[in-house]
């Protein structure tokens, strides 16, 4: 189901002061998913449900939910066309590997504070509105833990393209944990956006979607561990990779003493859109094995 409204501020009780907090701007272009603490090893997580691993099928549906959110001054940038050729990215991206994308919302807003992601600059500096943020997602968010919601904001964090939660165990009563279960993106990536227009030079075809989707499927970064002879994103497919590799640098290889050149056509590292197209079988095990032992458990 595609659908298409207006949500108006007023509505999401966001209208009020809220606490905010100063922010300090990324030092990292691109995805700002931190490597620290990341999900381990999907296999320790299946104790008395290993069992699943055994019955984990050859291909899955997913529901997602696209969300977009303007400032007022940008209220028609996000054009249909260009949400149209973002979902074919990432549907396509995914489909190669039988997970089967569905399109079930499409929603947007046009509001200042949200489109600005909840970041703006104030007389103080940067100021992030995170109970605001909060609110917003818990009006928004839609679906059960394997349904993806995906947020465009037309104006980001600066430097920042996107970021996402990592699949994790919930508690009962951690509500806030799963409001904020999403992904969050610069439309500057979104295919259709000229450099004119504000668009990353690098990252502008799309393919930030999906490398923020497959950090929601349980993927790391692939330079994470480093030169580490262990698999520092917990696949074996990928080569180890030194730290992140920007451009479309062929041939390189930041751990010479290791099997393998960097894997700079993968959709996990930092290389351009144009030199990103691929997943290892590896990482399409996992994100099975994690989407299976996370998202879908019953």
């Amino acid at each position: 189901m595609r659908s298409s409204f207006l949500i108006g501020l007023a509505s999401l009780s966001l209208v009020s002061a809220v606490p905010s907090v100063h922010l300090e701007l990324p030092t990292r272009r691109g995805c700002q998913v931190s490597d620290e603490g990341l999900t381990p090893d999907t296999g320790l997580q299946y104790t008395a449900k290993s069992s699943r691993r055994q019955n984990i099928p050859d291909s899955f549906t997913v529901d997602v939910n696209i969300h977009l959110a303007s400032t007022e001054a940008q209220a028609d940038f996000i054009t249909d066309a260009i949400v149209d050729a973002q979902w074919k990215v990432l549907h396509d991206a995914f489909a190669k590997h039988n997970i089967n994308l569905v399109l079930n919302s499409t929603e947007r807003t046009v509001d200042n504070l949200t489109g600005s992601a909840f970041v703006v600059h104030e007389e103080t500096g940067w100021v992030y509105h995170e109970d605001a943020e909060d609110a917003y997602f818990k009006a928004t968010r839609k679906g059960g833990y394997d349904a993806l919601n995906l947020y465009f904001f037309s104006s980001y964090t600066p430097g920042a393209t996107g970021y996402c939660q990592f699949p994790t165990v919930i508690a009962d009563n951690d509500n806030h944990t799963f409001i904020r279960d999403s992904c969050q993106l610069s439309a500057l990536t979104m295919p259709g956006f000229t450099l004119e227009q504000g668009a990353f030079d690098d990252w502008h075809s799309g393919h930030i979607a999906v490398h923020e989707t497959g950090h929601w499927f349980g993927l790391n970064h692939t330079f994470v561990g480093g030169c580490s002879d262990t698999s520092g994103d917990n696949v074996l497919d990928t080569p180890a990779q030194f730290t992140e590799v920007y451009g479309c640098p062929n041939g390189t290889d930041t751990c010479p003493n290791l099997p393998g050149l960097d894997p700079i056509h993968n959709f996990m590292g930092y290389t351009t859109d144009d030199c990103t197209s691929e997943f290892t079988p590896g990482q399409k095990e996992r994100m099975f094995n994690t989407f299976f032992g996370f998202r879908r458990t019953t």
